[in-house]
């Protein structure tokens, strides 16, 4: 079996510039993964030039073997190399992951291939086990309660701020320690203060990162699992007139619970996974009931929405509220 590094040992590799040809990631961490996502398209462009190629499929989109065939045949006349990231590898039929565990141990040396299996507990399956024979495994599981504060101390170094223990403590509790909540909120802070060496305290965290009422979020996502379309949009203005920037907040705590639901449809085995990053038991115990609310096909797709809301969020390109009640109008 190929040697399962670290996540930060990973990162280091890629800074260094060490691209291998074939990884696997493992986990369904939303932070990490985006993070993961980014070092790796940055250091394979910064490696191989702006002739390379880059490809991303996701796994219910692959339907057949030569699906598979297709993409791994080389970067081409015109490219230096080709990166090919497949996300969500579970959603594909089993022939494809069969011919892609096949593929992977002879790949063009022009060819970089990243393959996401978010699920945190691996079933048995001889085309897992072959994958993991011949790639390099790093782990996109949320970090346990032990290893959060330094952790959230240094994401919030890497933005240039000096939060004490006090204000780590807090921002940890406020968001149920999910980093994406936390990194948006960092984000916020970033934002909010005039001065980056003013330390960030308690009490700038919760002014600034106290973004929803518990109650309407709990209200909010009740709405979504039970497909109620008109009282979905009446909270969300709620939270809009608050004037917190509450509605970016949703998007972490949404991908979490689509993430779980999609646990849901799956075997029964399987379905011990979701209570791996949930966001409270209050929101997990509501979710047996209403998983069968959605189809997978519409939660892939809700999911995939919801990527794009975040980015016209971070691009500022659209009115948040005006987004958001676009993406429950297309969903709910």
């Amino acid at each position: 079996m190929a040697p399962k590094i670290s996540y930060n040992q990973f990162l280091s590799e890629l800074q260094a510039g060490k691209i291998a040809g074939l990884y696997f990631a493992m986990g369904s961490d939303y932070y990490l993964y985006r993070k993961f996502i980014n070092e790796f398209q940055l250091s394979f462009k910064q490696r191989y030039g702006e002739n390379a190629s880059l490809v991303q499929r996701w796994g219910a989109d692959l339907k057949l073997a030569t699906d598979v065939s297709n993409l791994l045949g080389g970067g081409g006349l015109f490219s230096s190399a080709s990166l090919i990231m497949l996300h969500e590898i579970q959603d594909s039929g089993t022939a494809v992951k069969t011919k892609l565990a096949e593929m992977l141990g002879t790949l063009p040396t022009d060819t970089v291939v990243l393959v996401h299996y978010s699920v945190s507990d691996f079933r048995k399956a001889k085309w897992l086990d072959a994958i993991q024979n011949v790639a390099n495994v790093i782990s996109m599981t949320s970090p346990d309660a032990r290893q959060l504060p330094a952790l959230v101390g240094k994401m919030a170094q890497q933005r240039h701020l000096k939060i004490d223990e006090a204000g780590i403590y807090r921002l940890i509790e406020l968001s149920s320690g999910e980093l994406a909540i936390i990194d948006n909120e960092l984000e916020k802070i970033t934002l909010f203060l005039d001065d980056l060496t003013e330390p960030v305290s308690r009490q700038i965290v919760d002014q600034v990162a106290g973004a929803i009422e518990n109650a309407q979020a709990s209200q909010f996502i009740d709405a979504i699992f039970n497909r109620d379309r008109q009282g979905a949009i009446q909270t969300l203005v709620e939270i809009d007139h608050q004037g917190k920037e509450g509605l970016p907040y949703l998007v972490a705590l949404l991908y979490n619970c689509l993430i779980q639901l999609m646990a849901l449809r799956e075997p029964p085995e399987a379905r011990k996974t979701i209570s791996q990053g949930a966001t409270s038991w209050y929101f997990l115990s509501k979710m047996g009931s209403v998983s069968q609310n959605y189809s997978m096909a519409e939660l892939q797709d809700a999911t995939r929405e919801l990527a794009n809301l975040d980015l016209k969020f971070r691009l500022g390109s659209m009115n948040t509220l005006t987004a958001f009640t676009e993406w429950v109008s297309k969903v709910v």
